[in-house]
């Protein structure tokens, strides 16, 4: 039989519980009152449904949440302040607010892909100075309005979502950004103010038409970039682009190969495009 709740007699020296493929629809204040020294928490496909507020907020030394794969509707409250991983993917949360983050200065990852967030407020995520990593991929995003103050993010994706464009300096305050994913969106045209440190830019299953790399010869850092299934006609001068290792350009409309590539360049794909000739 599965379980419907946590077993009270888990010992009190317990550092990394998994439970998972279960049954339980609630999780309570009292599940983890003994649970000092917990550090890591799996508890996936469950289909929990509900968190009584203040259920993790005594558990100190808890690094690791996981509550993916389950029916939640909103983050859970007053999370303890030394979380550095926090993963609700796949669960059907709608709705961000300020305070759902508040006090956790050591967040590294954050994971609420496959839910149904539909605006993204920036004060939300205003208390996570140390976030390394960001998915939002696979929401109801349609827009963002203000830039996101996070200086320390590295890994920023939002594929799969309804975006259409960025604010102007969206982009400006990732100093650090090393991989940003925005494939299937409904973007029309390369974000502008993206930052320099970028290695990684996945335009993938959009709507663009022209690229302007003389618009992006600031990125000396990229090394792949993914514009597969747009709707490209041309593309030229990504020599601009000096250290670009990677370019796919499948699945476009392209009626020639792309002239004046990067000497460093270690893959380029052209298939599925309208190229008569080499």
């Amino acid at each position: 039989m599965l379980a419907t709740e946590i077993p009270r007699e888990i010992p009190f020296t317990t550092r990394r519980l998994y439970i998972s493929h279960s049954k339980i629809k609630q999780l309570q204040i009292m599940d983890f009152r003994r649970m000092s020294a917990l550090e890591e928490l799996v508890l996936s496909c469950s289909g929990t449904e509900s968190i009584e507020n203040n259920t993790f907020k005594a558990l100190s030394t808890l690094k690791s949440l996981e509550l993916y794969k389950n029916q939640l509707k909103q983050i859970p409250t007053f999370l303890p302040s030394g979380l550095e991983i926090l993963k609700l993917a796949d669960n059907s949360i709608n709705t961000l607010h300020a305070s759902d983050f508040e006090g956790l200065m050591k967040l590294r990852v954050l994971d609420i892909r496959n839910n149904l967030i539909a605006t993204l407020p920036p004060s939300a995520f205003s208390s996570l100075c140390n976030l390394q990593s960001l998915i939002l991929d696979g929401n109801n995003m349609e827009s963002v309005s203000a830039p996101l103050k996070l200086p320390r993010l590295k890994y920023l994706s939002m594929a799969d979502n309804k975006l259409n464009s960025f604010p102007t300096n969206f982009f400006a305050s990732f100093q650090n950004l090393q991989f940003l994913g925005l494939s299937g969106n409904f973007l029309t045209k390369v974000p502008l103010d993206l930052p320099k440190s970028l290695l990684s830019l996945k335009l993938e299953k959009n709507q663009l038409k022209t690229i302007r790399l003389r618009d992006m010869k600031h990125l000396e850092n990229l090394s792949e970039f993914f514009l597969s299934e747009n709707q490209l006609t041309s593309i030229d001068g990504a020599q601009l682009l000096p250290n670009l290792t990677t370019l796919e350009l499948s699945k476009n409309q392209l009626h020639t190969m792309p002239l004046r590539l990067p000497g460093r360049l270690q893959k380029l794909d052209c298939s599925n495009n309208l190229i008569q000739r080499v």
